[in-house]
């Protein structure tokens, strides 16, 4: 029996799941695969477009354009619910069924997709932006603990570093650590050291500080490893986009910008 020509029904209910599990394979299940396939890059791609954009925005513009990615993402999300649902409301029992209305050609595309947007995540995050939880006190009163930050991983790509800059850099005793902690110094600056000693801060390197005169606990700078090579700063730190202590949640600090005076 042929089945190329089989009239199936397309329930509403199935197209929106499908829809809901993944955006686009409820316009897959419709028979509308170039749809189904755009919904999925727009869901998966313009957020990734919106923040790297939103990296170029000033530090008081970044909450706003950071959160137009996730809104973006949520309404491509909805609208793939609705299209597939009244489509298949309107095409009743009148589908033919095409050879990718298979469970195993869905399952290959959510899949696709799975991969896809660990990429996007993972380039994300190690490119472009990342989140941090504070969880020491060495950057007080600037950064206090509890603190959650958005660290700008492109901002030195666009423009050189600067001293007075707040940035996560790798910690040299344990690369699998960060540090976050200021510029203090650049290449041929003389520092001061705590102790009296004059450093001069050699080609390629950074020296960093934390606030130790606010700090409870030791703060491991550039006075304990020497300067860090300039490869190792992760990012500049530009905004604290939630912060909760011992109190509860400090409202007043959320939605700060550097220099987070």
């Amino acid at each position: 029996m042929d089945h190329s020509s089989e009239r199936v029904e397309r329930k509403k209910w199935l197209a929106a799941l499908l829809s809901i599990i993944m955006p686009g394979l409820g316009q897959t299940y419709n028979g509308e695969l170039l749809k189904g396939f755009c919904f999925l890059i727009f869901f998966a791609v313009i957020p990734m477009l919106i923040s790297l954009a939103a990296m170029y925005l000033p530090d008081g513009y970044l909450a706003f354009g950071l959160a137009a990615g996730p809104f973006a993402a949520l309404l491509v999300y909805i609208l793939s619910i609705i299209f597939a649902a009244r489509k298949a409301g309107q095409t009743g029992k009148q589908y033919t069924l095409r050879p990718y209305n298979s469970w195993y050609a869905y399952t290959a595309i959510w899949l696709i997709a799975l991969v896809l947007m660990a990429g996007i995540d993972n380039y994300m995050r190690h490119d472009v932006v990342r989140a941090y939880k504070i969880v020491g006190r060495s950057m007080a009163p600037q950064v206090l603990r509890g603190d959650r930050v958005i660290a700008d991983l492109t901002a030195y790509k666009k423009h050189p570093l600067a001293v007075g800059d707040i940035v996560i850099v790798v910690y040299p005793d344990d690369r699998s650590k960060v540090l976050i902690r200021r510029i203090e110094g650049l290449p041929g600056d003389r520092i001061t050291g705590r102790d009296g000693k004059v450093v001069v801060v050699p080609h390629g390197s950074a020296y960093i500080l934390g606030n130790s005169s606010a700090d409870t606990d030791k703060s491991w700078d550039s006075e304990e490893f020497g300067p860090v090579d300039l490869r190792d700063v992760v990012g500049k730190v530009r905004l604290i986009y939630f912060s909760k202590g011992v109190n509860g949640v400090r409202w007043n600090r959320i939605g700060k910008t550097t220099p987070f005076k």
